[in-house]
């Protein structure tokens, strides 16, 4: 009989190839999560029917929470962003009982045992863990698998339904499939652990690249990095070693007449030298960040997502303690070196470098 319906057999490379994608990613895991961690896959009545005690408030005060609804099904609830108000289970236990709770204009709801979510609600969820995820991305990725073509025959698989306007679910077959992996909603948490590690890492890259480029921005170039990197590890000085390499800096390097003892030049020639290096120092951080999302995405990811969910949910390889450990040792690092580099800021780094500029004029006169 000629393949119809979505299948581990049949398609497991198909939804690999989605899953690779994270605009696509992300909505069918939250998806799921909120099916199956939130509301238990519908096997529970008492839950349900405590949801919509809720819903039906004309005002959810924290307390009616509290009275309605168990700690796990708050917890995650807030964990996913369903009260517009609150960002995290400790901000809601600081809360006074009689705190106003903010639900979206719509939010999710249950009818026919299909839980359906609006787009808006499913695109705030996903964007509070994934901020890099932009709407027109998202609202692509859902018009794609509302229809996924088969690799095996000539049909398409519904990845997921809408649900009048705007409104989405889980197809039945991709739920169970999922559901054969493990523990979806903790290799969610890990990604969005490392992904957070990643955004900040190119936050401080960021800052570090635009107070250097005060001082030339030639030493941003990808050559020029590369030779910065060189002089670093052999231990030379590096603005003799990039003139040694012949790389053209400004004008300014040329400081050959100005006293090396006067502070205004220390202060500038220690302050660039300690910026250069502490990037270098950087994208050292950024392997061991690249290393850990190999486990799940990039060029050299060692497990496709299925992997991944699979192994983290049953520590395969020791993986969730290696990922922990490993985080652990570059929170360390990421904050020896913002704490480097906070004192620093764009304006007095201006005025620095207008400093040495009118020193190193002085200098040549005399």
């Amino acid at each position: 009989m000629e393949h119809q319906n979505l299948s581990l057999d049949e398609d497991e490379d198909l939804i690999n190839k989605i899953l690779e994608d994270i605009d696509m990613r992300y909505i069918i895991l939250f998806l799921y999560i909120i099916r199956n961690d939130l509301f238990d896959d519908l096997n529970n009545p008492n839950l349900l029917d405590s949801y919509e005690r809720v819903l039906i408030l004309d005002e959810i005060y924290k307390d009616n929470v509290i009275k309605f609804w168990d700690k796990e099904f708050t917890n995650i609830a807030i964990d996913l962003g369903l009260f517009k108000n609150i960002r995290s289970l400790r901000e809601f236990e600081q809360k006074a009982g009689d705190f106003l709770l903010k639900l979206g204009e719509e939010t999710i709801t249950i009818e026919n045992k299909v839980v359906s979510v609006p787009a808006d609600t499913l695109f705030l969820f996903i964007t509070k863990k994934f901020k890099s995820i932009m709407r027109r991305d998202f609202n692509l990725a859902l018009t794609k698998l509302k229809g996924v073509s088969c690799q095996k025959s000539n049909i398409i698989h519904s990845f997921l339904y809408e649900i009048g306007e705007h409104d989405y679910t889980i197809s039945d077959d991709l739920y169970y499939i999922l559901d054969q992996f493990g523990n979806i909603f903790q290799a969610i948490k890990i990604e969005h652990t490392i992904e957070g590690f990643f955004e900040r890492y190119n936050e401080i890259e960021e800052k570090l690249n635009q107070h250097i480029e005060i001082f030339d921005p030639l030493l941003n170039s990808k050559p020029t990095m590369k030779k910065i990197k060189n002089a670093i590890e052999e231990d030379r000085e590096i603005i003799s070693y990039l003139k040694d390499e012949k790389i053209k800096l400004s004008e300014k390097f040329n400081y050959d007449k100005v006293d090396k003892n006067h502070s205004l030049f220390n202060k500038w020639y220690s302050t660039m030298n300690l910026l250069l290096k502490a990037r270098a120092r950087f994208h050292d951080i950024k392997k061991e960040i690249d290393i850990l999302r190999n486990y799940y995405t990039g060029k050299n990811k060692k497990n496709t997502y299925l992997a991944f969910i699979e192994k983290v949910s049953f520590n395969e390889d020791n993986i969730v303690n290696n990922i922990q450990n490993d985080l652990i040792d570059l929170r360390e690092k990421i904050i020896e070196i913002n704490e480097q580099i906070s004192n620093f800021n764009k304006k007095d780094l201006r005025l620095l470098n207008l400093d040495f500029e009118r020193l190193l004029i002085t200098s040549s006169e005399e």
